[in-house]
């Protein structure tokens, strides 16, 4: 490796320490990635059991541009390492009442459906296409692709400032969709997206509803071989660039220099002694603010006590089941949801505890990409929304509530066909990934302001940075391999 300036360290192989990395390393910095675990990709992992195949994490991708721009800040073409597919629809919708929407997936095609299935809301959809890309068009420069900083307003189009203005209100996501719509399908339908950062749309402000926009503006995708494929890719740029990547190479503390301005390197838990002016944490960052990661650093004691009144953001209880038969009456993205949805947030966040009757998601990947099951087969990923560990930790045979239910609300689906099936609880989330209270996405959005207290890129000192899902800007992939952008940037422009 080379000089310690001219070196970075990025803890953590999740997609923002694979981003990160790729970027450092297109500026021409030696870069050594450690992760932890025995597999790259963090919470975008993958499991496989007889040739059914299992993306553990994400099974969607949005906003695909993001991760072709990764790709071209390596000089290389995306399409030369991956290839996408369209999802069509993008979601099938089954309600409480039997009644079943397919969400196309682009919003030419998204209106035209709402105007045969839903007409009395067409010209509130239109005003929510409206203000959603009006918000757009100041949250990308404004917030989601920049830092957390001042520098950052004066990227913003003047006009289009002026314009995304008119679409912010002081309201929370749950009341501006009662101001747009009448017909309740289509409220619990874009309700949905406050779960897309683990929050309640009841508390979660409105600007959320850029996250659905988004999803019908630049369409649904999946990445052929599963999104542990991007993964993968990834990992073979950042190989050719020349990043050394350790597994199974845990990090026990970050050094920093004398008076902690600045960083000096990290101690791994073999006591090995690694030197670098630049360390780029991949790892949780709430998780590494209050842990030992962090601990030589002066402000370790107010992290902690500042982050124990913080709200953890919703997790997540997953099914993997491998199938014996097709089911010829689901998509590729699956929806069930259950007449009561304001209970589902009741027991997530304010009455804590395992759901009674969950909204179930249940992505089936076959139906597009035949190699993740055998023939005649399928892999199913089902997930339901569980809240963090703040107050239930037990998870003790509920999967055989998920699939009780899931009999009588998924059309053909019958125990008796599954092959094989593996439950990951929120538990799971902490343990192998260290996330916070369990959480998916870090803190909550619950709160007006929410979005302004995500952990910032620049850490407290100089050479430190931080990306990943509990950073800036949030959760998901486009926005998590944003992170690692902007927390390279940090070092390469230091």
């Amino acid at each position: 490796m080379g000089s310690r300036e001219k070196k970075a360290i990025v803890i953590g192989g999740g997609l923002g320490g694979l981003s990160a990395a790729i970027y450092l390393a297109a500026k021409g910095l030696d870069v050594q990635l450690l992760e932890k675990n025995e597999h790259l990709g963090g919470k975008a992992n993958r499991l496989s059991w007889n040739n059914f195949h299992f993306d553990t994490g994400p099974s969607l991708l949005t906003m695909p541009f993001v991760l072709r721009e990764v790709f071209e800040a390596a000089g290389r073409k995306m399409e030369d390492y991956l290839e996408l597919i369209r999802v069509r629809p993008a979601c099938r919708y089954f309600f409480h009442d039997k009644q079943i929407f397919d969400a196309p997936g682009d919003l030419s095609a998204m209106r035209e459906a709402i105007k045969e299935a839903f007409p009395d809301d067409l010209e509130g959809f239109d005003s929510f296409v409206r203000d959603g890309r009006r918000l757009w068009e100041v949250s990308g420069p404004a917030f989601l692709f920049n830092r957390m900083e001042l520098e950052t307003l004066f990227k913003i189009n003047p006009l289009k400032g002026l314009a995304g203005l008119g679409a912010l209100r002081k309201e929370t996501l749950g009341q501006s969709l009662n101001r747009y719509f009448k017909e309740p399908h289509l409220i619990q339908l874009f309700s949905r997206y406050a779960t897309y950062n683990g929050s309640d749309p009841s508390k979660t402000p409105a600007t959320f509803n850029v996250i659905s926009y988004v999803e019908m503006a630049f369409g649904s995708w999946h990445v052929k071989g599963g999104i542990y494929a991007m993964v993968e890719a990834l990992a073979k740029l950042a190989n050719e660039l020349g990043v050394e990547i350790s597994t199974d190479s845990p990090v026990a503390r970050i050094r920093f220099s004398e008076g902690h301005k600045s960083v000096a390197g990290v101690i791994m838990e073999s006591g090995e002694i690694i030197d670098s002016n630049n360390v780029l944490v991949n790892a949780d960052a709430a998780t590494a603010l209050q842990g030992p990661l962090m601990a030589d650093h002066p402000q370790s004691k107010k992290w902690q006590e500042d982050w124990c009144r913080r709200e953890a953001s919703s997790s997540g209880y997953v099914l993997l089941l491998a199938m014996d038969s097709e089911n010829t009456s689901l998509a590729c993205h699956n929806i069930f949801f259950r007449k009561d949805y304001a209970r589902e947030f009741t027991e997530l966040f304010d009455q804590p505890k395992p759901l009674t009757c969950p909204t179930i998601y249940v992505s089936v990947p076959g139906k597009i990409d035949s190699t993740q099951a055998p023939p005649g087969k399928e892999s199913w990923f089902v997930l339901v929304n569980a809240p963090s560990l703040t107050k239930t930790r037990d998870w003790e045979n509920y999967s055989e509530g998920i699939l009780e239910q899931m009999s009588d609300l998924v059309p053909g689906f019958n125990t008796e066909t599954i092959l094989w099936q593996n439950a990951l609880p929120p538990t799971f989330l902490e343990k192998k990934y260290n996330a916070w209270k369990g959480s998916i996405y870090g803190p909550s959005s619950n709160d007006l302001r929410s979005a302004f207290f995500r952990v910032r890129n620049r850490g407290a000192a100089r050479g430190l940075a931080f990306a990943g899902g509990s950073a800036h800007p949030g959760g998901g992939i486009p926005l998590v391999l944003t992170s690692g952008r902007l927390a390279a940037e940090i070092i390469t422009n230091q």
